[in-house]
């Protein structure tokens, strides 16, 4: 790029198609392949920059941590407890990395873990009301992100987005 072009951006279709130059010898234009391509391109980068913007926004104002916050909301979305199994079922993490963070959760004295009266062979997951106090620090920064970032999206596009990104592991034969 010439110093005096501007820079694209990662959003600008046209910046895409710059560097791109052989993008249509595998994907023809208006075709289900480059439709399918540039979606889930759009995806991905969507992801990744929403990932980046909370994450910086909610460390900075609270110290938290995506894996302490996010565990800590599940658990608090859960009701008055839930258990280990769960837990990592709705994060989607592996046990191994979920027993970490729930092990530094409970020393920093924000989880409980009990003995679970109903199976013996897994433990009961409790906020503190140390852990309720990081929720409502995290959650006004959660929030104003979020707004500042959809206020511009209709209340029915919201809705068609969701059932949008419903629908797509369906075709996987996986659900989220």
């Amino acid at each position: 790029m010439k110093d005096s072009e501007p820079e694209r951006s990662i959003w600008d279709e046209s910046g895409f198609e710059r560097f791109a130059t052989h993008y249509h010898d595998f994907y023809p234009a208006e075709t289900r392949e480059d439709l399918e391509f540039r979606l889930t391109r759009r995806l991905i980068l969507v992801s990744r920059w929403w990932t980046t913007l909370i994450d910086e926004a909610i460390k900075r104002e609270t110290g938290q941590s995506r894996a302490r916050w996010q565990t800590l909301f599940v658990i608090a979305f859960s009701g008055e407890s839930t258990t280990t199994m769960m837990l990592s079922e709705r994060l989607g993490v592996q046990w191994p990395s979920l027993v970490r963070m729930l092990n530094q959760l409970e020393a920093d004295g924000l989880i409980t873990r009990d003995d679970n009266p109903d199976d013996r062979r897994s433990r009961l997951i409790s906020l503190t009301s140390e852990g309720r106090q990081i929720i409502r620090k995290v959650k006004p920064v959660l929030d104003r992100t979020r707004h500042g970032v959809l206020e511009h999206v209709s209340d029915d596009d919201l809705r068609k987005a969701i059932q949008l990104l419903g629908v797509i592991p369906e075709g996987s034969g996986k659900k989220l």
